[in-house]
């Protein structure tokens, strides 16, 4: 019952979104007009920025799983997750690559999962970085400050609980077992196992030179989602605001925060519109273009991607959603 809300509550939100993105489009043929005079060769230096970027997340993730992970496996696990992200519900493109890496038997499903985590906070700790160096030269981004400003918080907050778990594991073990014990009926010993991996997997952390190592891999990440943007921009507007795919980097990458349906459809198209027509003037039937084309760019990119890696580890799709689900 509580997924099936969840779901419904998804799909609402991105038929909404989808609505605010299209408003004000009242003749499909300026969309039509801005892909006719679109120069797609800019598409190819757009390829080679998110493959870029596909490949130093892949570094920066077997940083954290350690040297017995390769990084052609951590390359193609990756991409499971964004296929997975984008074909199903309840965003099950994390858990499952947490279950598919941990198959090889080298690091648990939770250690791996605690991997996951650890990039999660890194990614939106670049997102907020990246956002406070260029809103103050953008005009109308009160409100993305502030959503900056709140996820900035719990960014360093969640940053700081992780820290002190990998220095300090222990004291991470023992309110595990005393919060555990509290539940009655519950294994807790077993529960207590699975949480251990947790805290297992946060141990690269406890290194000052392989955390600058994941700081410096993370910013190479970023940078290369920004020259993704900014050649995709810049094949659908001729002279793209210099700040114009910085700032649409962090809006897309604060907005996939909210609840959607499987992809962010909607809710991607809506604040990449508004992130360049708001601050930036752009016509809305090119924002609206460019908005519809990112994302059928890199949802058609990833699906094809998660594919290969799904036939790289003879797997399923319907086996790693079971175990995501179950994870």
């Amino acid at each position: 019952m509580k997924r099936q809300w969840k779901l419904w509550l998804g799909l609402i939100i991105s038929a909404a979104a989808l609505v605010l993105a299209l408003r004000g489009i009242n003749d499909p043929r300026q969309v039509a007009a801005a892909l006719a005079q679109a120069e797609y060769v800019y598409l190819v230096p757009a390829t080679v920025g998110i493959f870029c970027f596909l490949f130093t997340r892949s570094v920066r993730w077997r940083l954290l799983l350690g040297p017995q992970v390769s990084v052609s496996r951590s390359f193609w696990v990756t991409n499971i997750g964004y296929l997975v992200s984008n074909v199903l519900p309840f965003r099950l493109g994390d858990p499952a690559r947490a279950v598919v890496i941990a198959r090889g038997g080298e690091i648990s499903t939770a250690a791996a999962f605690s991997t996951v985590v650890v990039e999660r906070v890194l990614d939106m700790l670049m997102v907020v970085a990246l956002l406070a160096g260029v809103a103050p030269f953008v005009s109308g981004t009160g409100s993305a400050v502030s959503a900056g400003l709140i996820a900035g918080g719990a960014v360093l907050a969640a940053l700081a609980v992780l820290l002190l778990l990998a220095f300090r594991p222990d004291w991470g073990r023992r309110a595990t077992r005393c919060a555990l014990g509290w539940i009655p009926r519950l294994d807790g010993e077993r529960w207590a196992q699975a949480f251990d991996g947790l805290f297992d997997g946060l141990a690269p952390l406890r290194s000052g030179r392989r955390a600058l190592a994941l700081l410096a891999w993370s910013v190479v990440t970023w940078a290369c989602v920004v020259a993704y943007y900014g050649a995709f921009l810049r094949a659908f507007l001729p002279q793209p605001p210099a700040l114009a795919a910085p700032f649409l980097v962090c809006t897309v990458g604060l907005g996939m925060a909210i609840p959607s349906s499987p992809g962010a459809m909607g809710v991607f198209h809506a604040v990449a519109r508004y992130g360049l027509t708001i601050p930036f003037g752009v016509p809305v039937d090119q924002a609206v273009t460019i908005a519809f084309a990112m994302h059928t760019f890199q949802y058609v990119l990833g699906c094809l991607l998660g594919l290969v890696g799904l036939w790289q580890e003879s797997l399923s799709l319907s086996w790693v959603r079971d175990q995501a689900t179950n994870a």
